[in-house]
């Protein structure tokens, strides 16, 4: 039954007598609870892979959440004397707002699964100085990218602006996050992989630009904001880390060190340990990379001292 059969319901308690009228109500409540028992089990095949079935069910279980709260309500003043406390609707609607949440986080988890399997093919990017690692790497990129242009196609269009945002940028910083792990565990970074690393990262970057822009230019109530209150980086936090990675595979030793003594890497969400193995992957060892090291760790005790 939908909310328009429901609603049809109610105005034949509100003309009926009181037995008569019950039996609709408790007809209407029993046609919501039989929707929200069969949904999942008739879909169960879409709710299962990414597709625009799965987002029009997270859609219409929101919407009926909406809807049936304003139901007892709409009719209350006409029903007879003896229903008006009898009749309760507003139980139902967390109950398919939790349904719709639930419809979209299995997305949302099914799409992270799609994005870490391909990254998963760059095989933690090591070695990218080497031809068939780099195009292994590529490959995954590519990948990734593919998996969101087709998730784009379907959320963009249909999700509502608020649900579309934070699902969006969910998933973002969950590739971001991954390949900024990834390449921050490499132990040994020859000088042609940094160059290598750089280059997949800017890929990666130069073909997410539209789905970044469509995060930050949505705002609650669906409209273009002309002064987001919310940054990228707000939405997305690994954003930044990852930019920044990019920026320190061609950095010389001394500015890294001076970057996190600025305490620059540590607010792009740098940890002290992670800018340690970063500078012993990538510099051979040295007075000078022993020097740079002895400076990190002393910024951290004197951090440690004042706080």
């Amino acid at each position: 039954m939908t909310p328009t059969e429901t609603g049809s319901n109610m105005q034949d308690v509100c003309l009926s007598s009181s037995r008569v009228g019950l039996e609709f109500y408790h007809a209407a409540r029993d046609s919501l609870l039989l929707y929200e028992a069969i949904i999942p089990v008739k879909f169960e095949r879409q709710l299962d892979s990414i597709n625009h079935s799965a987002v029009l069910i997270h859609n219409d279980c929101h919407y009926l959440s909406q809807e049936i709260l304003g139901l007892a309500f709409e009719y209350r003043s006409d029903f007879p004397a003896s229903m008006k406390e009898l009749v309760v609707f507003a139980d139902l609607a967390p109950r398919f707002q939790m349904l719709a949440e639930e419809v979209l986080q299995r997305q949302i988890k099914l799409v992270i699964y799609n994005l870490k399997q391909a990254i998963d093919g760059a095989d933690g990017f090591q070695n990218t100085h080497q031809m068939k690692q780099y195009e292994s790497a590529k490959l995954s990129i590519d990948q990734v990218i593919f998996i969101l242009e087709k998730v784009y196609i379907i959320w963009h269009r249909l999700l509502l602006p608020s649900a579309y945002k934070r699902s969006m940028s969910m998933v973002l910083e969950e590739v971001f996050s991954r390949i900024a792990n990834d390449i921050l565990l490499l132990d040994d970074i020859a000088a042609e992989e940094t160059l290598q690393l750089q280059r997949l990262i800017h890929l990666l970057f130069e073909n997410l630009s539209s789905f970044l822009d469509s995060v930050l230019a949505i705002n609650q109530t669906g409209k273009l904001q002309e002064s987001p209150a919310q940054t990228l980086d707000d939405l997305i936090p690994s954003l930044r880390k990852l930019r920044k990675l990019a920026d320190l595979l061609d950095m010389p030793l001394k500015s890294i060190t001076a970057a996190w003594e600025t305490d620059e890497l540590a607010n792009h969400g740098f940890k002290q340990s992670e800018v340690e193995d970063f500078i012993r992957a990538i510099f051979a060892d040295s007075p000078l990379r022993k020097e740079c090291l002895r400076r990190i760790e002393s910024r951290y005790y004197q951090a440690f001292s004042y706080s």
